[in-house]
């Protein structure tokens, strides 16, 4: 019997616990039909798939290296991810325990038509993120514009009214001109925060003060009443960097729409200071290894990573990178040391891509076979949708001759309990029809076309080793070096071509 675990996610109040419990039922439901142990659970409430940040998922990608289980169960894909940066990253994970992603509401084989039609899926998903964060954004756009709260922690010093307007904590307030006194008096972060915490003082979260807090509230401009909003930076192949600043038109900035507690020509002062006490530091950008995840050591099949050696040319120090084995480097288990250079690598890789992203001669019947796949999957679903529909039908009718009942006098302590279970059962059965609603629903033939199309169409930008960097995470299975030291990439589908299924070269 093949063993599994399984993981289920709900993001936000609108989704109900019951939401979890449905997805888990339906997980259950699988593994009983195909002889699966279910032998843990994980689950993320509140959490949203476009972020790794899930205690769960973390907790499950930790502990699977040794349960070494067969198999990890979600209801469907976009409970797992819906970046597909980040699901070529964590299904590589899977790879690495030895186990294999299903799900069980989307049951796809090792066929290359269910290869491309998962890449399909996830391409769907993360595209309804990123629409519904544009619509969400559009909203708190318009709110910044009237330097309405947006979300998030309240600045120690103010509190959010009814209508979303910031206004002055007296008692937090004279913390925050207490700080702003003793900066301009020369006194450091940690003195600041040591004097607070001797008076008792806590942040906003109730916690001690730090150096860290006392520098965030000395750099906050909304204490001298500017509102500012979308300064955050975005995510670039799934991560954030904070080092990377956004262009000022991009941020929407109000002056005076906050009320004041620290007056500008303070605020001003103590900025000066600061800047003064930065130290100049010389950063170089982080190099991007565009095939970290993807290249295995040709011997042990463990990791490359990237590295940098600085070496001395004609009296000139100058940095050189290269790719190597994780484990050799890490543990010495590995005997394979030697180091392949950066950049003839990955300008193979690059050509590869350009050569071969996906390349169909005949969409339309590729289409077709995808359409297959897709109907296969919809006939198993609708038949249990409609098993759902048929006992939510039921329930709704029972709860109808409750009401009657009761409208004509029966006792309403004879039925309540009877008329409660009915209820429960009524939001159980919606939720398990909500969750099984799939993103096939609203899909069509064409669609699927155009989802193709547009992979031919994928510009690679030689310059953008971010981008480049993606687009392998992608498209890519893993990467190998031969003894010539010549690149093999394996693509996670190959149509249309003389060698059919999964399969690739350099």
């Amino acid at each position: 019997m093949k063993t599994a675990v399984a993981y289920a996610r709900y993001s936000s109040d609108k989704q109900r616990e019951e939401s979890i419990t449905a997805q888990l039922r339906a997980i259950y439901d699988y593994a009983h039909k195909n002889d699966i142990e279910v032998i843990r659970e994980y689950k993320d409430e509140g959490k949203s798939a476009t972020s790794d940040d899930r205690p769960g998922f973390r907790q499950m990608f930790y502990e699977i290296k040794e349960i070494k289980p067969d198999l990890v169960l979600v209801h469907k894909l976009d409970r797992f991810a819906r970046d597909r940066f980040d699901s070529a990253i964590y299904r590589r994970e899977i790879q690495r325990a030895n186990a294999r992603l299903i799900a069980v509401d989307q049951p796809l084989d090792d066929s290359p038509e269910s290869a491309l039609l998962e890449s399909l899926l996830e391409g769907m998903n993360e595209f309804y993120s990123k629409n519904l964060a544009r619509e969400v954004m559009k909203g708190m756009t318009e709110n910044a514009h009237q330097a309405k709260f947006n979300g998030g922690w309240v600045p120690l010093g103010y509190d959010i009214d009814s209508d979303k307007n910031y206004v002055i904590n007296e008692s937090e307030a004279e913390t925050i001109k207490l700080i702003f006194n003793m900066k301009l008096q020369g006194n450091s972060y940690t003195a600041i925060a040591e004097e607070l915490n001797k008076q008792g003082r806590f942040t906003k979260r109730g916690r001690p003060f730090g150096k860290n807090s006392i520098y965030e509230i000395l750099r906050n401009e909304k204490y001298c009443g500017t509102y500012l909003f979308n300064q955050t930076p975005k995510k670039v192949a799934g991560k954030r960097n904070n080092r990377v600043k956004k262009d000022a038109s991009q941020i929407i900035r109000v002056e005076n729409a906050i009320p004041i507690i620290i007056p500008r020509e303070e605020w001003g002062k103590v900025q000066e200071m600061m800047n003064g006490n930065v130290r100049t530091k010389s950063r170089t950008s982080s190099t991007v290894f565009i095939l970290s995840g993807i290249l295995r050591c040709p011997e042990c099949g463990s990791a490359m990573t990237g590295q940098s050696i600085t070496k001395t040319v004609k009296g000139e120090k100058q940095k050189y990178y290269y790719y190597m084995c994780s484990m050799a480097k890490r543990t010495g288990e590995c005997s394979h040391t030697k180091q392949y250079r950066k950049e003839p690598l990955e300008e193979k890789a690059i050509e590869a891509l350009k050569n071969r992203v996906i390349k169909v001669k005949d969409i339309p019947n590729l289409a077709d076979q995808l359409w297959a796949e897709i109907n296969k999957i919809n006939i198993n679903r609708d038949e249990e949708q409609e098993k759902l529909i048929k006992q939510l039908k039921e329930v709704e009718k029972t709860i109808e001759n409750y009401m009657h009942a009761i409208e004509k006098g029966a006792a309403v302590d004879l039925i309540i309990d009877k008329f409660n279970q009915a209820g429960e059962q009524k939001k159980y059965l919606e939720a398990r029809i909500a969750e099984r609603r799939s993103p096939f629903d609203d899909l069509t033939k064409k669609d699927i076309v155009k989802y193709l199309k547009s992979q031919q169409s994928i510009e690679i930008d030689e310059e953008d080793l971010t981008s480049c960097k993606k687009i392998i995470a992608e498209c890519c299975d893993s990467a190998t070096i031969a003894d010539d030291s010549s690149l093999k990439i394996i693509f996670k589908y190959h149509f249309g071509t003389d060698n059919h299924g999964v399969g690739g070269g350099t």
